[in-house]
């Protein structure tokens, strides 16, 4: 039984053992000896919130989304007019009708700010928080600073029916041999901590992202004993057995329970909801993207990530046309999920953070295009008892750079720490057993 589009593969015990791990990359970790968990009890959640993460990679334009500048010059402004708001003063650009009108449950952070100009080093710092890299391309790397759906893996102190953690629709890649971009593994813990992926395009009709079905004659019952193979394993296998023990059973048992418990199964079962609801967040795949993180977080998965299509939100010439076709179905999906989380009582429980990895130049270029900006940028945070209709942070009048209270990546995560229940200076530790605090941010109590 495979499941293809997760991103591992449920394979024979004697199989996995032998390559070392059953890494969802297929990477053997055995060197990390990766069996950390929280120093005490009371630094592992005992919070039942969950948080939707979702990253619109690319570097979103502050000016033409969040935080646009009306009185500014043409170059500055850009190719759009701007749309008032239910709450009193504040604008956003033109496209984001639908987030205009449900902008009195966000708080909107117009001062967010790092010193990285490069994709894929923004990136890692908006999931991670850590500036300990470089500015530049490269591939993800065993000794990186963990993901929140990594760091959430690593506090489960028993096997949970239903992942605590998931990413969607696809990793977010790189050219080179892993392919990996970094900040969305398990970095140094070990890649047995990695979310689970759910791949694929839930608008698409045939869409089966875990082969849902068991195959032809494999009850549950069976597949459960197929489990229980131990005996059938060689000396050499049996060896490694005796390290990957803990780890190879938990995965396993995730593996089992996806396919034999049915919530995850029927959050994945998007053909069961109300035709009218699928089609409010917007039939393409970013809203049904988001409508089945809603659903998974009903089902009791604490960390849902959507991660954009590689850089999608980059651009440097013709702006213009790409944000005429990206940023309506962004609008539309996003405002469906908070409006969506609030009518379904979930919003207090559920945490919903709009970002991207940096904002773009306060002066449109040559090429019609904005490029690489991260001295100021704005992002989105619905849900989870954060104070809605209001805007923290501001910049000044060409939105180039931050002004009054600016916020780092490290301190939005620090503030979805404190929603799950984990303090943010709760220490996890390397394959060294360096400790590292959760992050380094400070809690934006002021959003509360």
């Amino acid at each position: 039984m495979a499941f293809s589009q997760i991103g591992w593969s449920v394979i024979n015990r004697r199989v996995c053992l032998k390559v070392g791990a059953l890494s969802i990359l297929g990477k053997p970790d055995l060197a990390s000896g990766s069996t950390i968990r929280p120093e005490s009890p009371r630094q592992c959640p005992t919070s039942s919130n969950s948080c939707i993460f979702i990253l619109l990679q690319g570097g979103p334009s502050q000016l033409d989304l969040w935080d646009p500048k009306p009185q500014a010059s043409a170059e500055v402004r850009g190719p759009f007019q701007t749309v008032g708001t239910r709450c009193a003063g504040v604008r956003l650009g033109e496209l984001m009708k639908e987030t205009s009108s449900i902008t009195g449950e966000l708080a909107i952070l117009r001062g967010v700010h790092h010193n990285f100009n490069n994709h894929i080093a923004g990136t890692y710092i908006t999931l991670t928080g850590s500036d300990n890299q470089p500015n530049m391309d490269r591939e993800a790397d065993a000794d990186d600073f963990p993901g929140p759906g990594a760091i959430l893996n690593l506090f489960e102190t028993r096997t949970p029916r239903v992942p605590r953690s998931i990413s969607l629709p696809n990793w977010l890649s790189i050219p080179g041999p892993s392919n990996r971009m970094p900040g969305q593994y398990s970095g140094f813990l070990g890649s047995v901590h990695d979310p689970f992926l759910i791949k694929g395009d839930p608008n698409s009709a045939n869409y089966n992202p875990l082969s849902l079905d068991l195959a032809g004659g494999m009850t549950a019952e069976r597949f459960h004993r197929r489990l229980s193979l131990r005996e059938q394993l060689d000396s050499s296998a049996r060896l490694i057995e005796k390290n990957m023990r803990d780890r190879q059973d938990g995965l396993l048992q995730s593996a089992y329970d996806l396919v034999t418990d049915g919530r995850i199964r029927k959050a994945l079962q998007l053909t069961t909801e109300k035709n009218a609801t699928r089609e409010a967040y917007g039939r393409n795949r970013f809203g049904q993207s988001l409508l089945m993180a809603r659903r998974l977080v009903e089902a009791g998965v604490q960390f849902v990530s959507y991660n954009a299509f590689n850089q999608q939100w980059d651009t440097h010439g013709n702006l213009q046309n790409r944000y005429l076709q990206l940023v309506p179905t962004m609008d539309r999906g996003f405002a469906a999920l908070v409006a969506d989380l609030k009518e379904r009582g979930m919003q207090e429980k559920t945490l919903v953070i709009n970002t991207g990895e940096f904002g773009r130049t306060p002066v449109i270029n040559k090429t019609a295009g904005r490029d690489h900006w991260p001295n100021a940028y704005s992002l989105a945070i619905a849900g989870g008892q954060v104070r809605g209709g209001i805007v923290h942070g501001r910049t000044d009048n060409k939105g180039a750079e931050v002004i009054e209270n600016g916020v780092t990546p490290a301190d939005v995560l620090a503030t979805m720490w404190r929603h799950l229940g984990v303090d943010p200076q709760t220490e996890i530790r390397d394959r060294l057993k360096r400790p590292f605090p959760v992050s380094t941010g400070r809690v934006l109590h002021e959003i509360f």
